[in-house]
């Protein structure tokens, strides 16, 4: 390990630095979160193999032992559950998302934070995620989808361009800055190889700008939680300090949790600030919560998109198929959309995904999309429930021999959607996209 790094970390916790050395004898904990827009901790305890233990840094986390590849489990591939080190949940719990708010996470990539809010806002509100790198931001694009949440919208942008485009417009923003990763150390070997003072100050600079940014798009009287996965002060404790003196609108609140410990700096309320150390059952988190001054003001004014009429092949099919409507549709370039909000006028910005993209026209029929059978909106009225071996062929991308109606249907397992086959009355042609297949 760095010597650099070693002489920073003596510095930062001299008490405990034998501890933390000693922690990495030890392999860190496995963890996921359960999906409370499909599941809950009964009924995935019934349909996994594996134990599960509650954590104490998010509501549905849960320790995990396990030597089976999670990923690859059925209850995993349908949305059930996200894999996620435990005390990562930690930043979204001091967010404190509730149903009805509009949340952005300004820096979202992979998702795990962005699908933790979706459950905490439970197909309500408003959830806008951004990721600036292109391939994370598709990475992002699928764990959004598998989530199953209906009401986000997902960013491939830089901050500063979601800071112009939506001021003071969100009630919270979360900002899981991109940082050094010296609480990665344990878990990724790898990470220790890229760390240096030059990178840390690297980072230092660009979170500045990233938390400027955050504090444009949160509307007065909102909630913005800075958090790193990394360790040393000038990421951290400093950063915020220099951020809250430049923004005399800002002040610390009390985060409201009893896993970590304080901050290490006793000015303008950092020490509410929470840190976590591999000592404290976690791997390696700062999360510091902050309120914007003054009074929640009238909702901003948004320009509503303006959808192409929506042609009667495409309504005819979500009614055959949906048990409940989406509240708003979108129509644009052959594409389909639904969502739980109205479709936002996004010009000037790189939109992804708008809510749910339900499918598209080709040659005068419509053909749903893998997001449209994962979305957790709403019931399908024509289903295939298949059983283990069944679904693992599904998931292999093979054609399945089962009886059933003519037409498109929902796929399921333990009557939980995995993706959508088209049915001839005795087999299903499989529609599993094929970049999610099992090799």
């Amino acid at each position: 390990m760095n010597s650099l790094y070693l002489d920073q970390m003596k510095t930062l916790i001299p008490d405990e630095f034998e501890e933390y050395l000693s922690s990495f004898d030890n392999p860190p904990r496995r963890g996921i979160r359960i999906n409370s827009l499909k599941t809950d901790a009964q009924e995935l305890s019934g349909l996994c193999t594996f134990a599960m233990e509650k954590h104490p840094f998010c509501d549905n986390g849960c320790f995990v032992e396990s030597e089976e590849s999670l990923g690859r489990s059925n209850a995993y591939k349908t949305g059930l559950f996200y894999i996620q080190e435990p005390s990562a949940s930690a930043a979204v719990t001091v967010l404190d998302p509730r149903p009805g708010m509009k949340v952005l996470d300004l820096c979202a990539a992979p998702g795990s934070k962005s699908t933790q809010i979706a459950e905490k806002l439970g197909n309500t509100g408003l959830l806008a995620v951004n990721e600036y790198f292109g391939k994370r931001a598709q990475i992002l694009l699928e764990n959004i989808v598998q989530n199953g949440t209906a009401n986000c919208m997902i960013f491939n942008n830089d901050t500063k361009d979601i800071a112009k485009a939506f001021p003071e417009y969100f009630d919270a923003v979360l900002c899981d800055a991109p940082c050094s990763g010296e609480g990665m150390f344990r878990k990724d070997p790898k990470a220790q190889d890229e760390w240096s003072p030059a990178n840390v100050d690297l980072c230092v600079a660009r979170q500045a700008e990233i938390l400027d940014n955050a504090e444009k798009c949160l509307r007065p009287g909102g909630i913005l939680v800075y958090s790193t996965c990394t360790f040393n002060m000038k990421e951290n404790e400093l950063q915020v300090l220099n951020f809250l003196k430049s923004h005399d609108n800002m002040e610390m609140v009390n985060p409201g949790v009893s896993f970590g410990r304080k901050g290490m700096i006793n000015e303008m309320g950092i020490d509410m600030a929470v840190r976590i150390f591999p000592m404290d059952g976690g791997e390696g988190h700062f999360i510091a919560k902050m309120r914007k001054k003054g009074d929640p003001s009238s909702d901003p004014a948004v320009k509503e998109a303006v959808s192409d009429r929506i042609p009667k092949e495409a309504m005819q099919f979500l009614n055959e198929l949906l048990e409940k409507p989406y509240p708003y549709l979108f129509f644009k370039n052959g594409r389909l959309y639904g969502g739980i909000n109205p479709f936002i006028e996004t010009k000037g910005l790189h939109l992804i995904r708008s809510q749910v993209f339900l499918g598209e026209m080709i040659k005068n029929r419509f053909e749903p999309s893998h997001h449209f059978f994962l979305s957790s909106w709403s019931p399908f009225k024509r289903t295939a429930d298949l059983n283990d071996e069944q679904i693992m062929k599904y998931f292999h991308g093979e054609q399945i021999s089962f009886e059933s109606e003519k037409g498109y249907t929902a796929v399921c397992w333990k009557g939980h959607p995995a993706g959508g086959a088209k049915s001839d009355g005795k087999n299903l042609k499989n529609k599993y996209p094929k970049q999610l297949r099992i090799r």
